[in-house]
């Protein structure tokens, strides 16, 4: 199944279950003119809305990618944080798949004294220059090595602030979202009926609960980015 925005069709985005919605009870208002129909209380999604927004955020990605400024993608649920951070790796680009950390737009100069404070005592452990410290101190650095690696070690390459935002999930990703909305970073979200759609700069609406299509999605993206 192609993953080229330029050949992709409603048909390839029904097949891996990007239509499915919530129920009618859990939708949120601003999804309401997305909605093909409700069966059995089941909102499903109009893939044509979904796929002219898939375009429209592909669009934008290549624009930042254009600009030299970098990607940041968050995605903090167990099931995806292995495609996010695969897909973040091979084009090398930032990623938080832990948690994301407050402040981590809006307070950016604070984060990245953290991630230089990583990248030195990582460079000092490489250059052996933690064997003048006692065991027990080297024992402190590595436990904070591994803080820093966890909460920070994703966001290792940014020197400055993203210029765009990708989220699965925007309602489960609120803090990221509010974030970047308050640093004036768009952000393109691959989201369900439940979410706030009014949030996002660049919204797709589509099932966030589904693996298929969120490993779509996220390849879409891929394919429109890797150089």
């Amino acid at each position: 199944m192609t993953k080229n925005i330029n050949d992709i069709n409603t048909v390839d985005l029904a097949q891996v279950g990007m239509h499915y919605g919530y129920s009618k009870t859990r939708r949120h208002p601003s999804a309401k003119k997305f909605i093909d129909k409700t069966q059995s209380g089941i909102d499903t999604i109009k893939l044509d809305d979904t796929l002219s927004m898939m375009k429209v955020a592909i669009d934008k990605l290549k624009e930042v990618q254009a600009s030299g400024k970098s990607i940041l993608f968050v995605g903090v649920k167990p099931e995806i944080r292995p495609l996010i951070r695969q897909i973040a790796l091979s084009i090398n680009e930032p990623y938080v798949t832990e948690r994301f950390i407050g402040g981590s737009l809006t307070n950016f100069p604070q984060i990245k004294k953290r991630i230089d404070k990583l990248h030195d005592l990582l460079k000092k452990k490489e250059h052996g220059e933690l064997s003048m410290y006692t065991k027990k101190e080297q024992l402190l650095i590595e436990r904070d090595i591994a803080r820093l690696d966890k909460n920070f070690g994703g966001m290792s390459t940014m020197n400055n602030l993203p210029g765009a935002l990708v989220v699965i999930d925007s309602r489960h990703e609120d803090m990221a979202v509010t974030e970047a909305n308050l640093t004036n970073i768009p952000v393109i979200s691959l989201s369900n009926t439940d979410c706030d759609i009014s949030k996002l700069s660049h919204p797709v609406i589509g099932n966030d609960g589904n693996i298929a299509a969120i490993e779509y999605f996220l390849e879409v993206i891929k394919t429109a980015l890797q150089k």
